[in-house]
Formats: structure tokens, C-alpha cells, sequence
């Protein structure tokens, strides 16, 4: 398989790959790149299904090289959240804006992977849907598919990356022609 460029991943899909115990797999198999948000303040650890909890340091991933993290200035984040209705907006938590600010200012080519239905329908509200991943598409490519929940799922990014691209069109959530 050739690896993802440039994949981002959001807290939530990096908590379920160590859940599912197969992050070292997957940064085998993908350049994965994280926001410093998510490694400073959002994903440490999981829950298994009778509740208990594994701590998990992504640090050391960043010293062997093996990720690489990104951070975007406050200036850059400003300007980016400037460009959506703040009830719109606000649903973003910040590992997710700064992910998405990196990839709507990258040169690169960046893929973006969420379980959280407001990353797809800001892609989708930018008309850069093309730019969304499901974690179940990433597995299967990878040759690691497995049985994931909804939030997880092709389906899932699909449903709201339309939903974005509806919004886009009726002049939801993005301010155009600000003055």
C-alpha cells in the first residue's frame, strides 16, 4: 500500500486506533501528522468496554520520529474562524480547528480524518469534501479493516460532507463577502 501524505487525525480517531490497538500498525502504514493540540491536550488515553483506563503517550512517537506534529499560529487560526458564522463554528474543538487551518493553508495535499460530523461539514461547507477520510477507508487500505461505529465509517463522512456542501449552498455557516 502506498502511505497516506500528509494524513491529519483528530483525537478521537487516535484514541480509537489505540483502543483498537492498532496505532503502530497504522503509522507504519500512513505519514501520519498531528495538531499540537491533540498531542498536548487531547488524546492520553481510553477506555476499554468495562471502563477501564489506558494511558497512552504520543510523545514518544514524536521523539522516534514516527508522527509528526504541526502547530498553527494564533493568527492563522483567527483568520480561519473568521471565515464561519460563530454558532456554526463553535461545534469545532480546537485539535480540529487547528487541523483543519493546517489544511486549508497546506501546500500539500492533506487528508483529514474525524468521527466528529462537524469536521466533514466544514470540508464539505469549503468545498473540500475531497479532502475528507474515514478511518474505515484509511483500515481498509491498509489491509487493518475491521468493524468500526458509525462515526467511523465511509457512510458517516459522506452523509456530512454533503450536509456541508447543502449548508455551502444555502449560505449556512460560511461568511461570504464579509465587509
Amino acid at each position: 500500500m502506498k502511505k497516506f501524505r500528509l494524513l491529519l487525525l483528530d483525537a478521537n480517531v487516535v484514541i480509537e486506533l489505540f483502543r483498537q490497538g492498532i496505532w503502530d500498525r497504522l503509522i507504519e502504514a500512513c505519514d501520519v501528522h498531528l495538531a499540537q493540540t491533540v498531542i498536548s491536550t487531547e488524546a492520553h488515553f481510553y477506555e476499554d468496554s468495562e471502563g477501564v483506563r489506558t494511558d497512552f503517550d504520543l510523545g514518544q512517537y514524536c521523539k522516534a520520529r514516527k508522527i509528526s506534529v504541526f502547530d498553527v499560529a494564533r493568527s492563522e487560526l483567527t483568520t480561519f474562524r473568521a471565515q464561519f458564522d460563530p454558532t456554526y463554528f463553535e461545534k469545532l474543538d480546537p485539535g480540529e480547528t487547528e487541523s483543519l487551518a493546517y489544511l486549508v493553508n497546506s501546500k500539500d495535499t492533506c487528508l483529514i480524518c474525524s468521527a466528529d460530523k462537524i469536521v466533514y461539514r466544514v470540508l464539505g461547507n469549503l468545498n473540500r469534501g475531497e479532502q475528507g477520510i474515514s478511518l474505515e477507508e484509511i483500515l481498509q487500505k491498509a489491509g487493518l479493516g475491521r468493524k468500526l461505529s458509525w462515526p467511523f465509517s465511509k457512510a458517516f463522512r459522506e452523509t456530512w460532507t454533503k450536509k456541508g456542501f447543502q449548508e455551502r449552498i444555502s449560505g449556512t455557516g460560511h461568511q461570504r463577502n464579509r465587509g
